[in-house]
Parts: structure tokens; C-alpha cells; sequence
């Protein structure tokens, strides 16, 4: 039986199955609820979302895993006594 080697797991068939058949459609969900940026001229138009009396603006923060290097390698730090 050949072992799958997967560098950075995204293409694992589980990973895959879960994008696919759960976090697609929960995000579907959560855009209709977001700020849309439309193209006009030569620049871009903000849209807001039509949300009913019961509903919240979403605001989606997506982070790369790079802001977790960002103090790396630091000479010095904040310390409490």
C-alpha cells in the first residue's frame, strides 16, 4: 500500500472532503452578510450588505501564518518582574 506524503496537509482527502462539503457552504452563508467591493471606473465601491432587523455585519480577519513570524529573531523583549 502506497503512503501518501502530504506537505502541507491541504491536500489530504479529508482536508478536501471538509472544504468541500462544510466550510464552502459556511462561508456562502456568512457573505451575503459582508461588505462587498464592487469595480467602478477605475476604482472599487463599497456595498453594504442588506442584513434583516435579527442580523450582524460579518467582518471576515484572515490571518497567514507569516503574522506568527513577525518577532521572530528579536534582540531583545518586555519582561514583569
Amino acid at each position: 500500500m502506497k503512503k501518501w506524503v502530504y506537505m502541507d496537509s491541504h491536500e489530504r482527502p479529508d482536508v478536501i472532503k471538509y472544504r468541500n462539503s462544510k466550510f464552502l457552504l459556511l462561508m456562502a452563508s456568512y457573505e451575503r452578510r459582508m461588505v462587498q467591493w464592487k469595480p467602478e471606473g477605475i476604482g472599487l465601491v463599497c456595498v453594504k450588505p442588506d442584513l434583516r432587523p435579527e442580523e450582524n455585519q460579518v467582518i471576515a480577519v484572515f490571518q497567514d501564518e507569516s503574522c506568527f513570524h513577525v518577532n521572530d529573531h528579536k534582540q531583545m523583549g518586555w519582561c514583569t518582574p
